[in-house]
């Protein structure tokens, strides 16, 4: 089947973690729960074997933990990788990006933005357009 990139936008913006797994109950409910009426919840789809034969869910269910280091080599299966301020002008072009900046970034070159290997994302803050704190964003790519 081959590794799926993926985006995410979040209101959330003071603790990446309880963002992260908020998205990920998120996409849980809308993407598994019904399709599997087993699966309670997020854990039960998580020990029931299933991600194994599926080889993932190609979504941000398939990391769980934030790291913070601006040294790329360091992500690693299952992590999100807080990017640096300058990798967010690099790939985003603006200090503070506005969703519409990153959306358009990630359409036109997101094989260019980190990760680079499969099983793993990234996260970065968004703003408004007055420069305001506004939300993070989490992309990625997983899969098999």
């Amino acid at each position: 089947m081959g590794a799926s990139r993926w985006i995410y936008f979040t209101d959330k913006n003071t603790d990446p973690q309880a963002a992260l797994d908020e998205l990920r109950e998120q996409v849980f409910e809308q993407s598994w729960r019904h399709r599997e009426p087993s699966l309670q919840t997020l854990s039960d789809l998580m020990d029931s074997g299933i991600l194994e034969e599926e080889g993932g869910t190609h979504s941000i269910i398939d990391v769980d933990r934030m790291i913070v280091t601006a040294d790329i080599d360091a992500e690693e299966d299952g992590t999100v990788r807080l990017v640096t301020p300058q990798e967010i002008i690099e790939y985003f072009g603006a200090a503070k990006p506005t969703r519409d900046d990153i959306e358009r970034a990630y359409k036109t070159s997101a094989s260019d933005i980190p990760p680079t290997f499969r099983g793993s994302g990234c996260c970065a803050p968004v703003y408004d357009e007055n420069g305001n704190a506004a939300g993070l964003v989490f992309w990625g790519m997983t899969g098999d």
